[in-house]
């Protein structure tokens, strides 16, 4: 399915050739990118040592120490999109279409 998403997208005329692609809003997403009141029912995989593993639980567990593992995880994503805006444009694109089926 991705590889249809990316013919798609490679069938798509460039910016300059067409006005129709400028009214996708990227900021909404940006928005809900990272935001506390969405709901977090997906979750990414990362593989990571045993270490790492270990080190995360201890992070999470910890009462001395004031961070939170998976939000640090989701603040750098957050980060990325906005180092990245064609890449998180694209993704969003996908988004979209994958909510249509």
């Amino acid at each position: 399915m991705t590889d249809a998403f990316d013919a798609a997208e490679d069938e798509q005329p460039e910016p300059n050739e067409s006005d129709t692609d400028d009214d996708f809003d990227v900021d909404r997403y940006l928005d809900a990118l990272n935001s506390d009141s969405a709901p977090k029912d997906k979750t990414v995989g990362v593989a990571v040592t045993t270490e790492t593993h270990a080190f995360y639980h201890e992070l999470q567990n910890a009462d001395e120490v004031e961070v939170n593992p998976a939000q640090s995880v989701r603040d750098h994503l957050e980060k990325l999109a906005h180092r990245h805006p064609k890449v998180f444009e694209r993704a969003m694109r996908k988004l979209e279409i994958e909510r249509e089926f």
